[in-house]
């Protein structure tokens, strides 16, 4: 069963942070942070009902999504839904939940135990990339005896999209983060106070997969990892469709953080003209034309942009990563997407009304 309709298959390079050991970086300040309530004596004797009430205590907050973990929970409490642990880490260098699946293997386990329980289920999926070589570290084939589905496929990853055949209908879907949290809060009395993020890039000394507090700037981040070169690109996500920043010492991790890469570009590298391949519109997951909507935004000639649908853009960045130019092709075409909502797609609208008036 493939999860992705379309796209690229991406040269995953998650070595070295993928197979070294996961990383505890947190202010001493949030091992403190513990739930006012009794701690659990009996987890099998715990409701569905138990369940959802710690993860809303704990304030849980489901990394693949930014949504509150007890707010899912409660949707589908005692529902007999599929439960579907997202380990997918399709860009390129990210590891930050695939790692913390096979190093935290029993708080993984446990925290899937507990979601399955609030679902009322038996029904499991734990699904990760296949896609990834070259790696010291094997994937198993379950973690303590859930199994785990290699899907195979290419960026842009569609999730929604690859599990219509699982669970026949409702599901939930949760990273596996937001699982291990769960185990804790269970277990420990703890609130969420950490997230999982990779490290990585060539300007990085000692790439790594982390555990860091919520909160921390990310210069703290980079003083722990260490820099070996000047970066010209500081990222937060990944490659793809990660936000680069500018001061490092006021953006801050939040929950929803996965990756921090460190990049210096090479001269060499940049500066060629577009050669016209058409790789971009190849892979293009919403069949667009980004050589030529690129063109038609850099000569500003925006008349023709309402032929070639630059709105429906969804940002990916795939047209960048697959050009063999390395031009910054999304940049231009993400430009172009802003001008055609703002001036063409809106002006239809109008149009539109004014008819029907």
């Amino acid at each position: 069963m493939s999860i992705f309709s379309n796209g690229i298959v991406l040269a995953q390079h998650k070595e070295p942070a993928f197979s070294r050991p996961l990383v505890c970086f947190t202010n001493p300040q949030t091992e403190t942070l513990s739930l006012d309530r009794p701690p659990v004596r009996d987890i099998a004797g715990l409701s569905a009902d138990d369940i959802v009430e710690i993860a809303r205590a704990a304030q849980i907050v489901d990394e693949r999504d930014g949504k509150l973990l007890h707010r899912k929970l409660m949707r589908v409490k005692g529902r007999g839904v599929a439960v579907v642990v997202d380990a997918i880490d399709d860009e390129p260098y990210v590891s930050s939940k695939i790692n913390p699946l096979l190093k935290l293997r029993e708080e993984t386990a446990g925290g899937i135990g507990l979601c399955e329980k609030a679902a009322g289920t038996d029904n499991v999926f734990i699904m990760a990339y296949k896609n990834i070589g070259d790696l010291e570290t094997r994937i198993p084939g379950s973690i303590e005896g859930y199994k785990i589905s290699r899907l195979r496929g290419g960026y842009p990853a569609r999730p929604q999209s690859s599990l219509l055949n699982i669970g026949q209908g409702r599901r939930l879907t949760v990273g596996v983060g937001a699982v291990i949290h769960l185990y804790r809060a269970v277990m420990q009395n703890k609130r969420q106070s950490t997230v999982f993020i990779t490290v990585a890039g060539n300007c990085v000394a000692n790439s790594m997969n982390m555990e860091v507090s919520i909160g921390m700037t990310i210069q703290q981040i980079l003083d722990r990892c260490g820099l070996v070169d000047e970066p010209t690109r500081i990222v937060c996500g990944g490659p793809m469709t990660g936000i680069a920043i500018m001061d490092t010492d006021r953006t801050l991790v939040t929950y929803t953080t996965r990756a921090i890469l460190v990049i210096r570009d090479s001269r060499r590298e940049s500066g060629y003209n577009c050669i016209g391949c058409g790789r971009c519109a190849r892979v293009c997951p919403m069949g667009l034309s980004p050589m030529y909507i690129r063109r038609f935004a850099q000569t500003q000639y925006y008349a023709n942009l309402r032929r070639f649908d630059a709105h429906l853009c969804v940002e990916c960045g795939t047209c960048s990563y697959i050009c063999p130019s390395r031009l910054e092709v999304s940049r231009d075409v993400a430009r172009a997407k802003a001008y055609s909502l703002r001036n063409i797609v809106g002006a239809q609208a109008q149009e539109v009304d004014e008819l029907e008036d």
